[in-house]
């Protein structure tokens, strides 16, 4: 009998070694799919990888930040933020893998692309849910917990001159989504607040970097909607500096992916104004 039973842990001890390996062989897998369907480097597999096992993202963000990619990365020229930070898009099969594609990721993956540019970009990750709790604001104040941050950011970081707020929109897939050779892309918004004194610097922003866009391909832009009046916020941040912008990146109904193809082209656009402004 004693035989039996030393067997049985013995193959108990086995079957632990097998999941364990084969769980280590499904991350691996799940990173290399990304890394395929994504074009990410290895700091922003770091940041999948962390999700997948379940850290606190405080723990991401430290990670992180301890593996600097930008050569002059303490002197970054663009802004990168999310005043609706748990806005996401379309869960994919590995949202149960809690890889959340929110539009905080995606200024992960549009700083990747600048890199490629050689331009310097830093993500915000201070939590907005934070700032309003503090503050005692509501949801809909957003836009005054995201001004706490512009006013930080460039303390923090003197050389900044582009803000650009990433969000995505509610509108109907049919609507946020256009094909190019045989790619889904997910179409940017432009948004303009109308409500302070200085909003055509704003304007012709956003005017330069659609004419770009739509050089890509006129499919891409959803255009620029001005917008004042009851109901909405009127300004978006955008008294802050005139190179301050709202884009709207696709719809809830996107993928990551098509964000993905797109955030790779507004990389481009971007290095073209920045360096016709430079």
């Amino acid at each position: 009998m004693g035989h039996f039973k030393t067997v049985s842990k013995k193959r108990k001890f086995q079957i632990k070694i097998i999941k364990l390996i084969t769980a280590v062989l499904f991350l691996l897998y799940v990173i290399s799919f990304i890394s395929r369907k994504v074009n990410l480097n290895s700091k922003y597999l770091n940041y999948l990888t962390y999700s997948y096992l379940g850290m606190e993202f405080e723990t991401k963000k430290e990670e992180l930040e301890t593996k600097p990619v930008f050569k002059n990365e303490a002197e970054p020229i663009i802004y990168l933020y999310n005043t609706h930070q748990t806005e996401s898009y379309k869960y994919s099969k590995l949202a149960s893998y809690n890889i959340d594609y929110t539009v905080m990721f995606a200024s992960y993956i549009l700083q990747s692309y600048l890199e490629d540019y050689n331009i310097s970009s830093v993500v915000e990750t201070t939590s907005i849910s934070k700032i309003l709790k503090e503050n005692n604001l509501k949801y809909g104040q957003s836009y005054q917990a995201s001004r706490k941050l512009l006013e930080q950011s460039v303390i923090n970081y003197p050389s900044l001159k582009y803000f650009i707020d990433l969000h995505r929109d509610s509108s109907i897939y049919e609507k946020t989504t256009c094909e190019l050779n045989g790619e889904k892309y997910a179409k940017i918004l432009f948004v303009i607040g109308l409500e302070h004194e200085n909003y055509q610097e704003n304007k012709i922003f956003a005017e330069k970097l659609n004419e770009k866009l739509k050089a890509v391909n006129p499919c891409l832009s959803r255009g620029i909607l001005e917008k004042q009046g009851e109901g909405v916020d009127g300004k978006y941040n955008q008294d802050f500096n005139g190179n301050t912008l709202l884009l709207e990146i696709g719809g809830q109904y996107n993928e990551i992916n098509e964000a993905n193809n797109t955030l790779k082209v507004l990389a481009s656009i971007l290095y073209e104004y920045i360096m016709e402004d430079s």
